[in-house]
């Protein structure tokens, strides 16, 4: 069944909420609390392993109760309004902390693991249920790949969005704050507008899709505890869901700990200053929208498998090029125009290939859902979406754990008013370069053993037709 445009566009318009706090969490939350604030970047990453594991309960909980949800609205939309509220309102007071305050590091770190644990909270209940709405707009091997490129399209600009205004409206360099991200008063600003762009995505996108609250037609289990602890081991025992938790697992953690250092590298290793990088932004779009255009035509003659081992080594061995050139004389000097030229298209092709690997993971998914309903008899499109989820989350939050544990490693300083070593960045270039490199290629070897094709799914949907 071919989907409207108009209806992808209200579906898709969901991501942007998951796409403010991605970027927030991924590029500045570390940053914020470490550098402006002034927390110690081992306790900033404690508070959020904590919030991981609070996550590793409620994401896969979340899917079960979606899946199993009756309701006049359908299975997902009640929870689209019901996460909205604690989503948006911790988002805004984790950035709204001052440092006129003078909290102590304990106070610090509570405030941090507090409105951590219920933005991710608030989002789990709205992201859960909507991911798996989509799976269920379509069960079109390509159509599928087609709603969730534009899913991926939305989320992306969402966070692309978030910062452009960061860069060029709240953090903009002063003689004072050189970058502008190092200046402590707009910060409050930043977290108000992003809150209220976020519940605008959540209501636009539960208004717009209405339509489909009640398409799914599989039979709804109800809440019996042993069959639901039975439905998901069925789902723990599938090979391809395995693969592709432990493959996105890997991704997550290796991209994650790349962006949450990337603010640290464009701050001292690359000496950009704040109108720079609202131009990169530029290219990111451009990247976002190439992925877009290009996956789903390169899906109707190619399988999903080959399209995301392609992505995955291209982004594994593009982005530290520029690194190396930099280092031994053959790139322009730190600071200037010519050198983030020079970087443009290493970061052209290598958001590109972190996009398209974006996409064709979410499709992925929603044919892996299809082959656990086969085995299991129970369509579990929430419990699999709920793994997405958590994954994203912790693409975020290990991603900002590892970053954390790495500058705690290298010893690099906190607080505004301390400039680092020239050792001290050379060492922040080989964990955001070389290191992440080659944690990448980790998951292309996972992947390589992904085995659902076209035709294997085909001969899943003739036989879940028979039942």
């Amino acid at each position: 069944m071919a989907i409207k445009v108009k209806e992808k566009f209200f579906y898709a318009s969901g991501a942007v909420a998951n796409g403010v706090k991605t970027d927030a969490f991924t590029f500045f939350l570390l940053f914020f609390y470490s550098n402006v604030i002034g927390l110690s970047p081992g306790l900033a990453s404690l508070a959020i392993f904590i919030a991981l594991m609070v996550d590793a309960f409620t994401d896969p909980l979340m899917g079960v109760i979606s899946d199993r949800t009756k309701h006049k609205f359908g299975r997902r939309h009640p929870y689209f309004l019901l996460g909205m509220i604690p989503m948006g309102l911790s988002y805004f007071m984790l950035f709204s902390i001052q440092t006129s305050w003078e909290l102590s590091q304990q106070y610090l770190f509570v405030w941090m693991l507090t409105f951590t644990m219920l933005t991710r909270l608030g989002m789990t209940i709205f992201e859960v249920p909507h991911r798996s709405l989509g799976s269920e707009m379509s069960r079109s091997y390509t159509e599928r790949t087609s709603i969730f490129a534009t899913r991926e399209l939305f989320g992306w600009m969402g966070g692309l969005f978030n910062a452009f205004l960061a860069y060029t409206i709240f953090f903009k360099d002063t003689p004072d704050y050189m970058p502008g991200t190092k200046n402590p008063e707009p910060w409050i600003y930043y977290g108000m507008t992003g809150a209220t762009i976020m519940c605008i995505s959540v209501l636009v996108t539960y208004f717009g899709t209405l339509k489909y609250r009640e398409t799914y037609e599989v039979e709804i289990a109800a809440f019996n505890l042993r069959l639901i602890l039975n439905q998901i081991f069925i789902a723990l025992k599938n090979k391809s869901f395995l693969i592709f938790f432990f493959g996105y697992l890997f991704i997550a953690v290796s991209w994650g700990m790349g962006s949450s250092l990337q603010i640290y590298m464009n701050t001292y290793f690359w000496e950009f200053k704040s109108i720079m990088l609202a131009s990169y932004l530029g290219i990111y779009v451009l990247s976002t929208i190439s992925a877009f255009l290009l996956v789903p035509a390169l899906v109707k003659v190619i399988e999903k498998r080959t399209i995301l081992l392609l992505a995955i080594m291209f982004a594994a061995l593009i982005p530290p090029i520029p690194i190396f050139l930099f280092i031994n004389g053959f790139l322009p000097a730190s600071g200037t125009w010519d050198l983030f030229y020079a970087t443009i298209p290493f970061v052209y092709i290598g958001n590109t290939c972190l996009s398209s690997s974006a996409i064709i993971r979410e499709s992925m998914l929603g044919d892996i859902s299809d082959e656990v309903q086969l085995d299991s008899k129970i369509g579990q499109q929430g419990l699999m979406f709920a793994s997405s989820s958590l994954i994203g989350k912790l693409n975020t939050g290990l991603g900002i754990l590892m970053a954390g544990i790495a500058l705690e490693f290298i010893s690099f300083p906190q607080g505004t008013d301390v400039t680092p070593s020239a050792e001290n960045i050379f060492n922040l270039a080989m964990v955001q370069g070389p290191l992440v490199a080659i944690l990448m290629f980790i998951p292309f070897g996972i992947f390589s053993m992904y085995g659902i094709d076209r035709y294997r799914h085909q001969e899943i949907l003739a036989k879940l037709e028979e039942t």
